[in-house]
């Protein structure tokens, strides 16, 4: 197979199939042949990213993605989706393994905010405790011009419970925990946006979309992502 592309995944299993989904769905065809080329590798046992990242004694999944991705270079995808919000704590350690570009999910979802929400000044984040506490995407919101407002700890607490106990143990999302979450994150802490900073809140949208505020998808948004430079593959072929 030539001038494909990599998924890295597995971080979950659900959100690397939300992904999947939402590619294929979204993929102009005609026809079996006019689906992208690209591997599925849905490392399922990778440490938790939130756990090592408040605790740098427990496993350290940089180890198994940096297998992964040298594993993957040998077969020479044209780039990389990592589809894992948490995961890009330490995504130059990441890039550095190869000199195949790994697509940027968080820049990715931030430069999106300005045709989602064009007025947008105040930008909520909902994700993993790890990537709150990490400040993940400080950098990237305020580079923007954004005011960034995150999660209170009871709303981080809301959040891990929807993904972890719902969507990671219990294979199922829960659209009014999803629902009020962004609720909260507009109308109480004051956002104009609110980014899911996680694919498993991505996953939950997907299952029960959000209709009355606006979000910034983040997995939504690197399908599309993946989906503009892989068609641009092709039309290379």
């Amino acid at each position: 197979m030539k001038k494909f592309f990599t998924v890295l995944g597995g971080m979950g299993t659900l959100a690397t199939e939300s992904y999947v989904r939402l590619l294929d769905a979204r993929t102009p065809i005609h026809r079996d042949q006019d689906y992208l080329d690209y591997i599925v590798v849905n490392h399922a046992t990778v440490p938790d990213r939130t756990t090592w990242i408040l605790d740098h004694s427990k496993p350290d999944y940089n180890l198994d993605l940096i297998e992964d991705i040298k594993q993957q270079s040998l077969l020479k995808p044209a780039f990389f989706v990592l589809i894992c919000n948490t995961a890009h704590y330490a995504f130059d350690k990441l890039q550095a393994a190869t000199d195949i570009p790994i697509l940027n999910m968080l820049q990715e979802t931030v430069n999106e905010i300005k045709k989602i929400k064009p007025d947008a000044k105040k930008v909520g984040l909902l994700a993993t405790r790890g990537t709150v506490e990490a400040g993940l995407y400080d950098h990237y919101i305020t580079e923007a011009g954004y005011e960034e407002v995150k999660p209170t700890p009871e709303i981080v607490d809301m959040t891990e419970d929807l993904i972890y106990h719902d969507i990671k143990e219990g294979g199922r999302s829960d659209g009014k925990k999803y629902h009020e979450l962004v609720r909260r994150m507009i109308e109480e802490e004051g956002a104009d946006i609110v980014i899911l900073g996680c694919t498993e809140l991505s996953y939950a949208e997907e299952m029960n979309p959000e209709t009355e505020y606006p979000v910034a998808d983040s997995q939504s948004i690197i399908v599309d992502r993946s989906l503009e430079k892989g068609l641009a593959l092709r039309k290379n072929n």
